[in-house]
């Protein structure tokens, strides 16, 4: 396993961590799954592209709303895992 891509405490990898940390750059909190996907998708000048794996990655999430880029990289690292979903768990919702 490459050095950039050995895991972090979170649970996800380096590499998925980094993929994430740019295509959330300039991200306000909190904010619903679905803007994660939007903001990520629209590529603001200096990102360096959209990152198919990130887009990935925030469509596992589970619906809700995310108060901290940290609490999308828990749900993010549990979906990778290959844990199903748990909706009342990661996000916090109304």
């Amino acid at each position: 396993m490459a050095e950039n891509a050995t895991h972090t405490g979170s649970g996800i990898c380096r590499d998925d961590v980094a993929r994430l940390d740019r295509a959330l750059l300039g991200m306000s909190y909190p904010v619903e799954k679905w803007q994660l996907i939007d903001h990520a998708e629209r590529d603001p000048v200096g990102r360096g592209g959209v990152n198919q794996r990130a887009i990935g990655l925030l469509w596992a999430l589970p619906t809700g709303r995310y108060v901290t880029f940290a609490q999308v990289l828990t749900s993010a690292a549990r979906t990778a895992r290959g844990h199903p979903r748990r909706d009342a768990t990661a996000p916090v919702t109304d």
